[in-house]
């Protein structure tokens, strides 16, 4: 069986970023499409690793909304670290960093740190929520190349710190 096409991605805990390349051609980075404003969706090359957790009337609003889900109830990228930024208590940032933190469960609900929101979630759920949108925006770019072109069918590497035990 011979590899025609590799990713790479890098979830980082500021930004990640998804690269990818041809057998024997160049390494591409892919601009990851993302919220860049209310309803707005622009292409940067890293998808800043934030979360937002929009009001109910900023999903009635339409706010969330990415190309490939009318349903999306969470930001993820520019959007979530920008605006995220004015509603601290619902911005989720640097969960990766508590993947590998010994002192907490890593799959408790306690992001966004230091909140008493209506909403929280896990280190995993949230690096697993960076790692859905640049599939989801992966395919909604390439998938039309076949089942086969899909971010799930491809092999990966996926980078992860010196400091991470086996289990984080």
């Amino acid at each position: 069986m011979s590899i025609d096409r590799v990713i790479g991605i890098d979830l980082g805990t500021t930004n990640s970023a998804l690269a990818w390349a041809d057998s024997r051609g160049p390494i591409r980075i892919f601009d990851v499409p993302q919220l860049v404003a209310a309803g707005e969706t622009g292409k940067q090359a890293t998808l800043p690793s934030f979360l937002y957790f929009p009001t109910a009337a900023e999903l009635e609003s339409g706010m969330a909304r990415v190309p490939w889900s009318s349903e999306a109830d969470v930001v993820v990228g520019a959007l979530a670290r920008d605006h995220g930024a004015l509603m601290p208590g619902r911005q989720v940032s640097s969960a990766k960093s508590w993947l590998s933190n010994a002192l907490v469960d890593r799959t408790a609900p306690l992001l966004p740190w230091g909140s008493e929101g209506d909403r929280r979630i896990s280190p995993v759920e949230a690096s697993a929520a960076i790692l859905a949108h640049l599939r989801d925006a992966w395919n909604h770019e390439h998938g039309s190349a076949g089942e086969m072109g899909r971010l799930e069918h491809l092999p990966i590497v996926l980078t992860v710190p010196a400091s991470f035990d086996e289990e984080a």
